[in-house]
């Protein structure tokens, strides 16, 4: 059974379901084991393909603004475990998992130019991680985006958010942990 690490995975699937990616990508960056990678593929329609974001290896980073650098339990073996997990999607072609930190998927020639329908940010909680990860996005959104937030009370949504209007998008729901912003205005 395929495990989730945060709450509020039914907003998740609720903001992912029948959403229609157009041909368009969709991702998650930090994927650890797969739960929220598999929500977006099982919920979304005319996804091209989902790409699931995880170093993996045991890196020790800084994951709040207000913590020291840490080494988490993103084993080389959960990783294995998440691409056994997710088997069938791949031999399908819906799922790839870029083994890469989130810095070295944006400069990584098969990803920068691709555009992205669909985006769960669960990785690195710093602001000044996802606010780089979300203005990336932005820059390669598809004209219907959704983007939805994991954790942001930990960092500066305010910030971000205000970042993202210059890009067309607004908070259309939000939860307890997560946030979901859409260049397309329509409350979920």
């Amino acid at each position: 059974m395929i495990e989730g690490d945060s709450t509020e995975y039914e907003l998740l699937t609720k903001w992912a379901k029948n959403f229609d990616c157009q041909g368009y990508k969709s991702c998650e960056i930090g994927v650890r084991q797969g739960l929220g990678s598999m929500i977006i593929m099982n919920s979304v329609k005319n996804n091209y393909m989902h790409v699931g974001v995880d170093p993996y290896a045991n890196l020790k980073y800084q994951h709040y603004d207000t913590t020291e650098p840490l080494e988490f339990d993103y084993t080389d073996q959960m990783r294995d475990t998440l691409l056994n997990d997710l088997y069938k999607y791949r031999n399908e072609g819906l799922f790839t998992l870029a083994n890469m930190t989130d810095t070295e998927f944006m400069d990584h020639p098969d990803h920068k130019n691709s555009k992205y329908s669909f985006v769960h940010f669960d990785g690195p909680h710093m602001t000044k991680d996802v606010l780089t990860e979300a203005i990336w996005f932005a820059n390669r959104c598809a004209p219907d985006t959704r983007f939805v937030f994991d954790d942001y009370p930990y960092y500066d949504m305010p910030l971000i958010e205000k970042c993202l209007n210059y890009f067309n998008f607004k908070i259309v729901a939000k939860g307890q942990s997560k946030i979901c912003l859409s260049n397309i205005h329509k409350e979920l």
